[in-house]
């Protein structure tokens, strides 16, 4: 491939307008997804390189549905398939039937059936969650099979559920039985990504991101419209938008400054884990050097008189005080030379992210004791 690209007999898949990236190929266990634009050149040189990798290796295999699959990819516009559809998510659904398939639940006790939903039926799904945010209703129908065996029912045959799905999920500390909530656990999974946009700034993907989307003020742009469905979701978990654990993740992320270069002044939460532009709101739409490093306005002087203060006008009585709110909580800070700039998960900073801690968190914001049903269970 390398020795094709280098005579222009091959052209890669190229990402971005302004700054791109060009992609030939992906590697993953035993997979190779080879890269390149939709054009017939391209075909000719694909079909001579795996025709030598034939010859050298010894391995065999049709070529003409490979080649199809090459050379037409977008003539399908339901190749990748709507996330927001039941047919996306079928797969998943099927999985899930198909273990039970082998499960008879009414010859299960009911410690069987805990311990096969809580070890198994609710781990299957993770695949699709770490990577896909699921609609609503395909979590409500997870969730009905899922209670269904658990009370000894069937996917046909409903028996009755003493007790609401939702008390089940609680932590047993709050007399649930601490059973998986598959919402809470999707968005765990996809904030992942998000802290992997912090601390993986050099790899492919996220390179490829940065082309597509282009960046400003140190991160990816949203994309509006024309971000892909995955990306907005993990924006909007970014950001703090949607119905669950709003605005976690931003409140568990910290900077830790050394020598300052790799931190942006105004919008890292680098000072008491709170972004500047937050806290000096008015300030920072004032401000002509919103990009600036930590290092770069040290260097330029934050104290009373320094050259880092930049302004788009004469500031007024009341802002003024605001320079020297802001001025006075950098006054004893200084940076630490050849220090790298890292960044921090606040409940683990040792160990970083984690899906289990930030699960943790996503459930403990919103707790109900099972108060009215333990009337129910326990006989008094």
């Amino acid at each position: 491939m390398k020795a094709t690209v280098e005579s222009n007999l091959f052209t890669g898949y190229s990402v971005g307008v302004q700054d791109p990236i060009t992609v030939l190929h992906l590697q993953f266990a035993y997979d190779t997804l080879l890269l390149g634009a939709k054009c017939w050149a391209n075909i000719r040189a694909l079909r001579a390189v795996l025709v030598l990798f034939e010859l050298m290796s010894g391995l065999k295999r049709p070529l003409y549905g490979v080649m199809w699959e090459m050379a037409f990819p977008l003539s399908r516009p339901s190749y990748w398939g709507d996330l927001r559809r039941l047919g996306f998510w079928e797969p998943v659904l099927t999985r899930i039937k198909n273990r039970l398939l082998g499960w008879k639940s009414r010859f299960l006790s009911f410690g069987g059936r805990f311990i096969l939903l809580k070890s198994v039926l609710t781990s299957l799904p993770v695949y699709a969650f770490s990577f896909f945010k699921a609609p609503s209703g395909i979590i409500s129908s997870i969730e009905s099979l899922l209670n269904k065996i658990f009370w000894g029912g069937s996917e046909d045959a409903r028996k009755i559920s003493w007790i609401s799905w939702k008390n089940i999920c609680s932590r047993k500390e709050y007399e649930g039985l601490g059973v998986r909530q598959l919402q809470e656990f999707n968005i765990a999974l996809l904030g992942k990504w998000c802290w992997r946009m912090l601390v993986d700034k050099e790899g492919l993907w996220f390179r490829v991101l940065a082309a597509r989307y282009g960046t400003e003020i140190g991160r990816v742009r949203e994309g509006g419209m024309r971000g892909s469905s995955w990306w907005r979701e993990i924006v909007n978990i970014w950001e703090g938008r949607g119905d669950i654990g709003v605005g976690w993740f931003g409140d568990c992320i910290s900077k830790k400054v050394g020598e300052g270069s790799g931190t942006l002044f105004w919008t890292d939460p680098w000072l008491e884990g709170i972004p500047l532009s937050e806290r000096f709101g008015r300030l920072f739409d004032l401000a002509m050097n919103k990009s600036s490093s930590v290092a770069e306005m040290f260097d330029l002087g934050w104290e009373v008189g320094g050259e880092a203060w930049e302004w788009r006008r004469q500031l007024w009585a009341w802002e003024e005080e605001l320079v020297r709110e802001c001025q006075d909580l950098l006054h004893d800070l200084s940076l630490q030379a050849h220090s790298p700039d890292v960044w921090q998960w606040q409940p683990d900073p040792t160990n970083g992210y984690s899906v289990h801690n930030a699960y943790q968190i996503l459930i403990s914001q919103e707790i109900t004791p099972l108060s009215a049903a333990a009337d129910l269970i326990w006989h008094k």
